[in-house]
């Protein structure tokens, strides 16, 4: 019955129009929070508006998270970000009007290039998609803003007319302004006996609780280099305490023992990736920027050609992800079907 009511719930706003603007034509996808509708504005083209559930409109925090995320991609406008036209209120609900999107995340085009027994992703292919994921980001870091749940569920990725992608950033709900600038109806993030953010993705200091800044991202980052480039998280562990010792205690696999049969990853590219996943924040690029410029650099950072055979996967860490409980909060769960 509670199932049949959220359900009617979730289609009573097909058909309405929303503060005599948005009318609602249908449902995109639904998570645990909220549902994405597709909806048709008066004066401009179709839009996507995420509503938070109606039976959670009145949890103060998860209504600030919506206002945050507004906020921030509000002020983070750039091509590599999501873009966000409005926010309101609809029946007591929270909700978001953001650019309607066509495409898949980053985490499902990774799963598209992914067999059995290879990894198919071009690795010229990888370099550029991370690329423009490190645009957005510098373009946040520039603006004091720490994104704090970067992973491939989070990145959005449209295919070009001519081929590759366009890379946009999502859900910026976990958002930090780093320049003191707080929100005055921002609370903290992290909470006693409670870790926000992604098991394969978090940086040592996010795994037990302490500050993070843009050098939390940075790290997340390095993470997605090697996805991108493997189809698989460099660290691959049975359950989230090992995955958050890993993080803390183990050295990350190299990137040229890794990578699938006949890619051939730069030295520099290498020592890029290393930095970008040291433990101690202080000794990685203080920035997405920094990162950037230092990928640049390179002149062919990854390619195909001679290089070493790929090492055993393991674990598919989309099984590990599904297998989170209690002290996880996992964003972008509300756009996993906006295509």
């Amino acid at each position: 019955m509670a199932a049949q009511t959220h359900r009617a719930s979730v289609l009573s706003l097909i058909g309405r129009t929303i503060d005599d603007h948005y009318q609602i034509l249908s449902v995109l996808g639904e998570g645990n929070m909220g549902a994405v509708y597709k909806a048709e504005q008066k004066d401009g083209p179709p839009v996507a508006i995420k509503v938070l559930h109606e039976e959670l409109g009145d949890q103060i925090e998860l209504r600030e998270r919506f206002e945050r995320e507004f906020k921030a991609l509000f002020r983070l406008e750039h091509p590599n970000i999501l873009k966000v036209h409005d926010f309101g209120i609809v029946d007591g609900s929270p909700y978001l009007v953001m650019e309607l999107l066509s495409g898949m995340t980053l985490d499902e085009y990774i799963e598209e290039h992914t067999t059995d027994d290879a990894f198919t992703l071009p690795p010229e292919q990888a370099i550029d998609i991370i690329k423009q994921i490190l645009r957005g980001l510098a373009h946040a870091h520039a603006q004091n803003a720490a994104h704090r749940d970067m992973k491939s569920e989070n990145v959005w990725v449209q295919p070009r007319p001519g081929g590759g992608v366009d890379v946009k950033i999502l859900d910026f709900g976990l958002v930090k302004f780093t320049d003191g600038k707080k929100w005055s109806d921002e609370r903290k993030l992290t909470m006693q006996g409670m870790v926000f953010g992604s098991p394969g993705y978090m940086p040592p200091e996010q795994c037990t609780g302490k500050p993070t800044d843009e050098r939390s991202d940075v790290y997340s980052l390095g993470v997605l280099l090697f996805e991108l480039l493997t189809g698989v998280w460099p660290f691959m562990e049975e359950n989230q305490v090992q995955m958050f010792q890993a993080h803390l205690m183990k050295p990350p696999p190299s990137l040229a023992s890794s990578v699938p049969e006949g890619v051939r990853i730069d030295p520099a590219l290498e020592a890029l990736y290393q930095k970008a996943m040291a433990k101690n924040p202080a000794d990685r690029f203080p920035t997405a920027g920094a990162m950037l410029a230092a990928l640049e650099a390179i002149a062919v950072p990854a390619s195909r050609g001679a290089g070493p055979a790929s090492s055993g996967k393991g674990l598919d860490p989309r099984l590990l992800a599904a297998a989170g409980v209690g002290v996880l909060v996992v964003g972008g769960l509300l756009y996993l079907l906006l295509s």
